[in-house]
């Protein structure tokens, strides 16, 4: 009866579903240790800029700013001439500000932004906690709001007596952070591509030479089933199907020499004196 799948088909089958489990798991497992290791890089990086870019602002001008109206004053232009800077030197592309606490809550003091909004409130998140309350800085995970996803690190704005008068945001958008996320995986999609094909390759060579080896030792058997001994074995493979092979090759050699035995026997002439005479036999008594 013939398989539906042959033996090649099976080794190919199986060995493609096995890499693309390993594979695929690999591959997220890469993506998740990258993501993360970018992500801290990033926030790191962040938290760096906020820390150095505060230490340039005077706290005591910031104090002054207090009211939508402050956005004329020369203290809200010196200062915004100095977040500007900020932002160009590290080349960040999105906007920097500053806050000031209210209660509960976060107002926009300083800003990049063409159009100022001093004054417009803001949620404080957890992690602003440690920049508010000790005055040290920090840096977020992702996270979205109803303007986008952003990593952001924040520091200290201190007045000339060393009080915490502010924060210094600055932020890192989402599709920024994917697409330098996509630029390191490229490289993990490439090689575990190469490595799928390589695998197949490898895969293919080794089962196409099993295979082939197996087709020779069932043709030779075939053989052996007619009473053919004349058919030797030339499988050299150091593995299962060598044993076999080897088996196989002792077998025929075996079954040759047990052939050729019978054949002689039946070739020789009865001999007549081999077995005595009966009791019926003309000498019989």
């Amino acid at each position: 009866m013939k398989a539906l799948f042959g033996l090649r088909s099976k080794i190919l089958l199986m060995t493609l579903g096995i890499l693309v489990v390993t594979i695929g798991a690999l591959t997220y497992l890469a993506y998740l240790v990258i993501y993360n290791e970018q992500e801290k890089e990033i926030g790191i990086r962040l938290q760096a800029i906020a820390a150095t870019g505060a230490l340039m602002i005077d706290g005591d001008l910031h104090d002054s700013i207090r009211k939508p109206e402050d956005a004329k004053t020369e203290a809200f232009l010196k200062l915004r001439k100095v977040l500007r800077k900020i932002k160009a030197q590290n080349e960040l592309d999105t906007e920097v500000y500053t806050f000031r606490k209210d209660d509960n809550r976060l107002r926009f003091i300083v800003m990049t932004n063409p159009k100022p909004f001093v004054g417009d409130t803001y949620q404080i998140k957890p992690e602003m906690r440690p920049t508010l309350d000790e005055g040290k800085p920090s840096y977020t995970q992702i996270f979205g709001d109803q303007h986008g996803a952003w990593i952001s690190a924040y520091a200290p704005i201190r007045d000339s007596k060393g009080k915490v008068v502010g924060i210094l945001d600055v932020d890192y958008k989402l599709s920024t952070f994917m697409r330098e996320l996509g630029y390191k995986l490229r490289w993990i999609f490439i090689s575990s591509a190469v490595l799928f094909l390589l695998a197949i390759w490898i895969s293919v060579s080794v089962s196409g030479r099993i295979v082939s080896n197996l087709k020779k030792l069932k043709n030779a058997a075939e053989e052996y089933s007619t009473g053919n001994m004349d058919v030797d074995i030339h499988i050299k493979s150091w593995d299962e199907v060598g044993d076999l092979a080897e088996s196989m090759e002792r077998m025929r050699e075996s079954l040759r020499i047990a052939m050729a035995m019978l054949e002689e026997e039946q070739a020789e002439p009865p001999n007549p004196y081999s077995n005595p005479p009966g009791p019926g036999s003309m000498y019989g008594g």
